[in-house]
């Protein structure tokens, strides 16, 4: 599906870009600014800040596709968003003290930020004093086409954390989170929802407009991934603790850190293979979520919630809407890769044992069972500080390629019928 012609310094300074928000989204002020809004100055550079965050899913895609939605609000939004943040940088450095790699981290977003947004606007001038040829000048769009993605896109990077800085609602017991609770049972229903209705949205659009719907979206869940780390760097995120507890290996937060990129990429066996391991996957989770009892404003549970809903519909509408067909060869693939999977989870969670004894992550279950039944214990092997069970490790691997084919097996129950309703019709 060829959207534009990509050139190589606009996806040099995308990469750089991309990396380096990263890079700054470690540093503890991004997130924790959003809870310490106590005076105008830092409401409105939080605004700004969290305006500027949106550049994160917009520039990319105004740098390599050329997307002229994502231009205009690169220049519009982002960069004066940018730009009255930097005048107001005293509520953002009050917040916490800032080590020079994390001051560097600050210096280097912003002006890659001011860089990638100025090139756009040269871009779009460019482009408008007509010294392109006419038949290679971008078409214009409606302005509240753009005003309509600011809004979504900003709703979707918007602070999890925000209403955090309220403690009558985190005490408050008609917003506590209860297993198979009121709450529980509507955010099942709001999964549901979600799905649904991508997918009617999805319906009537053309390809090019599924495959930039999909390239937001994936992008905002890998953005509030990544600002997650800022998070953890004051606070724990249920059981995770620190940069170490927050790293994407675990099987949900893995999927969405690579749900870009297989949308980027248009492979079938990549999508289909987060369709067959993430649509489960979200769907346990919801069934068996660690939430905890904390407030649903608490971002333990807006940020669990946000995130699976919004991996579930994506996932399925990978196969509903933008054309992933699995098929048993990719069921054979995940059989020879599910195992490669524990085994990288298993070495990288005894490499984070081994640098700190005290704290086991367990990245995707591979230390102990989520489970109140212990098959952890099954026939233990012990080298050192680490503990593990083959057995327990194996059953592991056989769960989630069981998923998987129960996935497979739903998917092609549907296709068949679909496909003889469609037969009877002609």
């Amino acid at each position: 599906m060829p959207i534009t012609k990509r050139r190589l310094p606009e996806i040099f300074i995308a990469a750089i870009f991309f990396i380096v928000a990263v890079w700054n989204f470690f540093t503890a002020n991004v997130m924790e600014q959003f809870v310490r809004l106590h005076s105008f100055a830092s409401v409105l550079g939080g605004i700004a800040r969290w305006i500027g965050m949106c550049g994160f899913v917009i520039i990319p895609v105004a740098l390599i596709y050329r997307e002229q939605r994502c231009r205009n609000l690169s220049v519009c939004a982002v960069l004066p968003a940018i730009l009255i943040g930097l005048c107001l940088p005293k509520p953002y450095f009050a917040v916490h003290p800032n080590t020079h790699t994390e001051i560097a981290a600050y210096i280097s977003y912003n002006v890659s930020s001011f860089i990638a947004c100025l090139y756009i606007l040269c871009s779009i001038l460019y482009d408008r004093l007509a010294f392109r040829p006419a038949p290679m000048q971008t078409q214009r769009v409606p302005i509240k086409s753009s005003i309509a993605l600011f809004i979504l896109l900003a709703a979707g990077c918007a602070p999890l954390n925000f209403f955090m800085q309220f403690p009558h609602l985190m005490q408050a017991g008609w917003l506590r989170f209860r297993l198979f609770g009121a709450w529980h049972i509507l955010f099942i229903l709001l999964c549901a929802a979600a799905t649904l209705g991508l997918s009617f949205y999805l319906k009537n659009k053309n390809r090019q407009q599924r495959f930039f719907a999909m390239l937001f979206l994936s992008g905002v869940l890998f953005f509030q991934l990544a600002v997650r780390f800022s998070f953890v760097r004051l606070r724990d995120y249920q059981t995770a603790h620190g940069i170490i507890g927050a790293l994407p290996l675990y099987v949900c937060s893995f999927g969405i850190m690579l749900l870009p990129f297989a949308v980027l990429s248009r492979s079938s066996f990549f999508r289909s293979a987060l369709f067959l391991i993430n649509t489960p996957g979200a769907i346990i989770a919801f069934v068996n979520p660690t939430i905890g009892h904390f407030s649903v404003l608490h971002y333990n549970t807006t940020y669990f919630v946000f995130s699976h809903v919004l991996l579930f519909a994506i996932t399925a509408n990978l196969v509903i809407r933008l054309g992933a067909r699995p098929n048993t060869s990719h069921l054979k693939a995940l059989a020879c890769l599910i195992p490669c999977y524990y085994t990288m989870m298993f070495a990288l969670n005894a490499a984070a044992i081994l640098s700190n004894p005290s704290y086991d992550p367990n990245f995707s279950f591979v230390s102990f069972s989520p489970l109140p039944v212990a098959f952890e214990k099954i026939l233990p092997v012990s080298l050192g500080p680490i503990s593990f069970s083959p057995l327990y490790l194996a059953l592991l691997c056989a769960i989630q390629f069981a998923l998987a084919f129960v996935t497979y097996a739903v998917y092609r129950l549907i296709k068949d019928k679909v496909s003889r309703a469609q037969r009877t019709e002609r």
